[in-house]
């Protein structure tokens, strides 16, 4: 009996000291999923740290996205996932099509608070997205969005990987959850530096045939990991949108060498320049599909999505038709990433899925161009991505360099402010909230009050807690009746509900003419100061636009009442 209480003893004695050396380092873990915003006890946001679990050498960096602690009832929480179309790349976060779908609803619900969480990444795959699921769940969200399934080949453990086992990918990433297994793995195979584009760093098993191995093998790897990732958004009850996939079939001939995939793009140039767009757009898919360097997800992903969001209750969101037969070099950047349109109209179509009278989606969903800091920076990370794999082929990783740096130097001497501040914060000398600080502050000095309000609308995404910016963010929008100006003043009265910058956007919403939202806002003020003379005039204002000039003069009446003591 002794022996067998020492061979057990001598068992597990080990696993309790893996066990408690586990439970102290978790103690000093940096690498939770939320972590607290310094200096904002009441905010949480996503580490940025903590993909860097799913790659070597590579960390993907999450949208900077605060969101309260404790979640109110009055709080509509939006949670989005995906790869980098979700995350917006080539722009800022705040350029992608979450955000502008928070945008859309914030300005139908002006009184609602919306938050967005952006967990859209680049290269994840739904691999990395169905170990997201359980966090998501956490978070409590509203509403889920998912625009994902190009990432399944060179994606993270994607099937053009070295590991293509489900079961094993699945059980590595239950060793990762383990503190001391990352230190060990990170020991083990330490992470390797490279300047190389992630493209170029994601490939290994570069050319996939059509419907052979690895293709069938991407192809069932989302269909299992969507059913988890559905299923269990379905169990908890969570609305959940889910976008079809688009690329680039125009302008993108096949990124492999195949001679099917070659032919198919020949025809289908021919016959949009012949004018027949649906033979022409039946040929480009084909060499689409055919297209061995597999970083565009074929029309059987597609097809999936429509089986399964059935078959779970979520709602299917056809981004397809909005993206052709008119697919053109407008509504893409590269490959398959949208331009600001792009990702406005991914935008408007997910916010039509979402709202149940869409006539009149929103005042600010007018695809504001990106503030030109924005653009520049996209610009340059789109010249880079083009240098190498699988665009560029044959370049070393030096020439590639001194190529980009070219580009650089073009950037930083082209006598445009916002170039030279795009180059410094591409290649990391200027951090891009810094960069778009010292671009608004020029464009003020120039008076150029369109573009400083844009690059102050970036702003705001990057530094929410700052009320100097938001004061001034207000002040400049207060004069102005643009989309943007809306958004801006969105954005400051979603962040700060002052009854001052509440009347401030309700009066812009006169000006504009949306009147419904007007109405709602001055509504929510009057509820809560039925004395506010801002609110008093910006009411008999509305009502008289609405033709109700009756009430209207009661309103003017009390508001002189409130200035000058009118009887």
């Amino acid at each position: 009996m002794r022996t067998v209480l020492f061979k057990i003893a001598a068992i597990a004695l080990p696993l309790v000291l893996l066990v408690a050396a586990e439970g102290i380092v978790r103690i000093f873990e940096h690498e939770r999923f939320l972590i607290p915003v310094p200096g904002e006890s009441k905010y949480q946001t996503v580490n940025p740290v903590y993909a860097g679990r799913y790659f070597r050498g590579f960390i993907p960096q999450p949208a900077y996205n605060p969101f309260l602690r404790q979640k109110p009832d009055e709080v509509f929480r939006v949670i989005a996932l995906g790869g980098s179309s979700t995350a917006g790349y080539p722009y800022s976060f705040n350029s992608g099509f979450p955000e502008r779908v928070a945008a859309g609803l914030r300005a139908i619900y002006p009184t609602r608070q919306v938050e967005v969480i952006n967990l859209g990444m680049t290269a994840l795959s739904s691999h990395v997205i169905r170990d997201f699921v359980p966090h998501v769940l956490r978070m409590q969200p509203d509403a889920v969005l998912i625009y994902a399934g190009h990432n399944e080949y060179y994606g993270a453990y994607g099937a053009g990987g070295i590991n293509r086992s489900r079961v094993l990918t699945r059980t590595l990433f239950w060793f990762k959850r383990s503190v001391l297994f990352r230190k060990l793995e990170r020991l083990i195979a330490p992470p390797v530096q490279s300047n190389r584009t992630m493209m170029a760093q994601s490939t290994t098993d570069v050319s996939i045939a059509f419907e052979g191995p690895v293709y069938q093998a991407g192809v069932e790897n989302f269909e299992t990991n969507l059913i988890a990732i559905l299923g269990g958004f379905e169990k908890a009850g969570i609305p959940t949108y889910v976008g079809t996939l688009v690329s680039n079939l125009l302008s993108q001939p096949p990124l492999g060498v195949d001679s099917v995939a070659n032919a198919a793009w020949i025809r289908g140039q021919e016959h949009w320049t012949a004018g027949d767009t649906a033979a022409a757009m039946v040929s480009l898919v084909q060499a689409k599909e055919h297209d061995p360097i597999r970083f565009r997800a074929p029309e059987v992903m597609n097809q999936i999505l429509y089986r399964l969001s059935e078959r779970h209750s979520a709602v299917l969101v056809d981004l397809v038709p909005h993206f052709g037969p008119d697919v053109r070099d407008s509504l893409f950047t590269d490959h398959l990433h949208p331009t600001a349109l792009g990702y406005d109209r991914m935008a408007r179509v997910f916010a039509s899925a979402m709202v149940k009278d869409s006539s009149h989606i929103s005042p600010d969903l007018g695809a504001p161009e990106p503030a030109p800091l924005d653009a520049g920076q996209a610009r340059l990370l789109i010249a880079r991505l083009r240098l190498g794999f699988p665009f560029t082929t044959g370049l070393s990783e030096a020439e590639e360099l001194r190529r980009f740096g070219k580009i650089l130097q073009v950037h930083r001497e082209s006598g445009r402010s916002a170039d030279s501040l795009a180059a410094l914060a591409v290649t990391g000398q200027l951090a891009v909230y810094e960069a778009l600080m010292k671009a608004k502050d020029r464009d003020l000095a120039a008076q150029d009050t369109a573009q400083a309000l844009a690059h102050m609308r970036s702003l705001l995404h990057w530094q929410p807690f700052n009320e100097r910016l938001h004061q001034e963010a207000a002040e400049l929008a207060s004069y102005q009746s643009s989309n943007l100006a809306g958004e801006v003043m969105q954005l400051v009265a979603a962040r700060e509900p002052s009854e001052t910058y509440l009347n401030t956007l309700a009066a812009l919403r006169i000006r504009q003419g949306a009147l419904e939202p007007a109405g709602s806002l001055l509504r929510s003020i009057e509820a809560d100061n039925p004395e506010s003379a801002v609110m008093l005039f910006n009411m008999a204002r509305y009502l008289v636009q609405v033709g109700d000039t009756l009430n209207a003069e009661v309103y003017f009446r009390r508001y002189q009442q409130v200035v000058i003591g009118d009887p």
